[in-house]
């Protein structure tokens, strides 16, 4: 996949050039004995350069000798060299190394005798190439090393890019060192042109191969993309095949086997196509050097009749033996052809059984994924029943004057309920996000202030317990009214929050919030979370956004290892990117920029204070309908705590035959239930025709409700565990919204 230049690239233009001055102004030269010999010289080796990019070399090969020795006998060494740099190169593509030497060193020795650095430094560059062609490597690599200081002498950036990148392709694919070829990849990424495509299509190969190498599969993967689509722009098929193999290897060492099946089959198709074009190639190849070979001899037979009439024996001999070699060739062609298409059978019997195995492998890896979201699903919902208890429970008490003596120990346990809640929350968002299935964003209007505070409240214990000072700066421009997930929005901000309280003892912790900009309904905020605690060391930095990954440290909470990562999943959903400034003794400072939507007018009466809320709420009849016994006096307290009329029933069915005698407010419903489950429960509801609202009280949460919940028509959704505050100012929104 190397990339050949022709060393006298220079002397190419110098002729060009002379002969369109010839061309154009044949008056000016007519009398130059000079000028004739170069125009003779010129249109000659224009015929020699038509063939030999058509790839017809034999022809090239021909042209080229017979105005070889016409510039040597008129003194023209640089024209000499050009033409022997022809020869070189057109000997190696048919495979001559002798001959393809030969000129090449002569080449050399003629710019050292002319002291010609331009003649040495192409010479040395078709030198490589041909001990590359012919896997000499050490000498190719010695060859393109020579080459270089004189490259750089010259500042010839075309050169010193070819020349680093074959060095790098000679220690990347063929000695497989991959650390002594990085200084030169790195080189030939400074140097290479940035209109040069199938440069930069090798380079960003490389690189992959490199990171690969490294153990780096997400950045490999990236890099062999890159390749990939610079490959296609450039129709450079052998480093899109090779792209592909790559890009195949690094998903599936990410474990993402589905994609690595389907970049497989792209990759295997274009495998047996390239086979095919190799075969047609060869054919092709070997045609035009029998069609070459051929017109070589007829011009010889031709010169011999015309001298030698008398050696007709002889020439019938040599026509004899030329078409004993012809028939050789062509059985060599077809043994050749045979060999081809067996190797092709045998590749595709390979491809076969590497596409069962992937296919193996992925139906494993869906059965496994579908079968760890369910057992997720169902802990998240087992989970979140008891901790609604938990959490409910504690909060009674903890406004309970009678045990004020108990107050410490009914706020760990509360802290301790809400750290469980926030872990259980993380585990389901990744594993969300490890999947095939996306994460759903909600757009729903809610007060800013109020928001940061109830984060804020959230973590008091840990605040305490750490002895910080949490503070919250709020832009007084920013809108009190804004739109977008706050549940995504509280997950981002309570694990980070969470992380600086951990690190930092004694300390502040500060939650800033700017406004960066605002056009119409939309506005981009920053958040930022600093600390003055122990800073995190550069070299760690990367570390704690990996799954698990986690600094030591001597404080009393160490954590999962999942916040940091989820936070900059998140984010990344939602078009943002977490960063971070850090140093060590003084402090760190998460930051990241988000948009959000201005809330529009008539979300102005929602913002109800908890006072008004309450005396909205206070002696209306509320149905709680909830088979788990804790759960419902829970939420039966936390009701009549606010003066509300309360009765509860265990399952729908009871909560079906109370309606009908009873005209409630509201009917706070569970999902999950015995006998009758509150869908179907609710459906029930709604043909009674009462105007009663109706709302799922539930630990399933928005992204877990599917088709049936929705059908069930629920005015609105309260996810257990919730924030009493919340909890009563949902209740208090509805009244308004939908008043009895």
């Amino acid at each position: 996949m190397r990339i050949l230049l022709l060393p006298l690239t220079f002397f190419l233009l110098q002729s060009s050039i002379y002969a369109q001055k010839s061309d154009n102004n044949p008056d000016d030269f007519s009398n130059s004995l000079e000028d004739k010999v170069a125009t003779h010289i010129d249109s000659i080796k224009s015929l020699m350069m038509a063939d030999y990019y058509k790839e017809d070399y034999s022809s090239a090969i021909i042209k080229a000798s017979s105005i070889i020795e016409y510039a040597q006998a008129n003194k023209r060494p640089q024209k000499v060299a050009e033409i022997r740099s022809y020869l070189s190169n057109s000997y190696l593509r048919l495979n001559d190394s002798v001959k393809s030497l030969d000129y090449a060193k002569k080449n050399i020795e003629l710019g050292k005798e002319l002291n010609d650095p331009d003649i040495i430094l192409g010479s040395q560059i078709d030198l490589g190439n041909i001990y590359l062609a012919f896997n000499k490597l050490d000498e190719a690599v010695k060859s393109f090393k020579t080459a270089l200081p004189l490259a750089k002498e010259k500042n010839d950036k075309t050169r010193l890019f070819i020349l680093n990148y074959n060095i790098a392709e000679i220690y990347l694919e063929y000695l497989e060192d991959y650390k002594g070829s990085k200084p030169y990849l790195d080189a030939a990424e400074e140097y290479a042109p940035k209109t040069f495509i199938i440069g930069l299509a090798g380079i960003n190969l490389f690189k992959a191969h490199y990171a690969f190498q490294e153990k780096d599969y997400q950045l490999a993967s990236i890099f062999y993309q890159q390749a990939i689509d610079l490959a296609k722009e450039s129709n450079h098929t052998e480093v899109l095949k090779k792209g592909y193999n790559g890009y195949t290897e690094s998903l599936a060492k990410k474990g993402n086997y589905k994609k690595a099946y389907e970049i497989g089959k792209i990759k295997d198709s274009l495998s047996i196509a390239q086979s095919k074009l190799d075969v047609e190639k060869s054919a092709k190849t070997l045609k035009t050097s029998l069609e070459n070979t051929k017109k070589q001899e007829e011009l010889k037979i031709e010169a011999l009749r015309n001298e030698l009439i008398v050696e007709k024996s002889e020439t019938q001999r040599k026509l004899l033996i030329f078409s004993a070699i012809v028939s050789f060739i062509l059985l060599s062609l077809l043994f050749y052809l045979l060999k081809v298409t067996k190797n092709r059978r045998k590749l595709n019997n390979e491809l076969k059984i590497k596409n069962q195995e992937y296919l193996e492998a992925k139906l494993e890896s869906e059965k496994l994924a579908e079968a760890k979201s369910r057992f997720l699903s169902t802990m998240s919902h087992e989970l979140r029943t008891p901790l609604y208890g938990i959490i409910g429970l504690s909060t009674v008490l903890n406004n309970d004057i009678n045990l004020k003596s108990h107050k410490t120990e009914l706020q760990s346990l509360k802290f301790s309920a809400d750290y469980l809640l926030n872990l259980v929350n993380d585990v389901l968002t990744l594993n969300k996000m490890d999947s095939d299935e996306k994460i759903k964003f909600e757009s729903k209007a809610f007060h800013l202030k109020d928001f940061l505070n109830n984060i804020k409240e959230s973590l008091e214990y840990l605040t305490r317990q750490t002895n910080n000072d949490l503070v919250i700066t709020l832009n007084p421009n920013i809108p009190k009214w804004i739109n977008g997930d706050q549940t995504k929005m509280s997950q981002v901000l309570i694990n980070l929050l969470g992380n600086a309280l951990k690190f930092t003892t004694n300390g502040k912790v500060e939650l800033i919030v700017s406004l960066l900009d605002i056009k119409e309904n939309n506005l981009k905020l920053k958040f930022e979370v600093k600390d003055n605690g122990q800073g995190i060391p550069i070299a760690d930095q990367q570390k704690i956004f990996e799954e698990f990954g986690q600094l030591k440290h001597e404080g009393d909470f160490q954590g999962s290892g999942l916040g940091l990562t989820i936070v900059q999943k998140l984010l990344i959903d939602m078009n943002s990117n977490i960063q971070l400034e850090s140093v060590i003794e003084e402090g760190s400072n998460f930051f990241f920029e988000i948009a959000f939507g201005i809330a529009k007018k008539e979300h102005a009466n929602k913002d109800i204070q908890d006072t008004v809320s309450i005396a909205m709420l206070r002696g209306k009849k509320i149905l709680v309908v909830d088979d788990n016994r804790i759960n419902l006096m829970v939420t039966k307290k936390t009701l009549e705590s606010h003066d509300i009329l309360v009765e509860v029933a265990t399952n729908g069915q009871e909560g079906i035959d109370k309606i009908m005698l009873t005209d409630y407010d509201i009917v706070l419903m569970d999902v999950h239930m015995p006998i009758m489950d509150g869908i179907e429960a609710t459906k029930k509801i709604r043909k009674l025709q009462k105007t009663v609202i109706v709302i799922a009280l539930t630990a399933v949460t928005q992204d877990e409700q599917d088709d049936r919940f929705k059908s069930a028509h629920f005015d609105d959704s309260i996810v257990k565990p919730y924030k009493i505050n919340e909890f009563i100012k949902t209740l208090a929104a509805n009244l308004v919204t939908k008043p009895l």
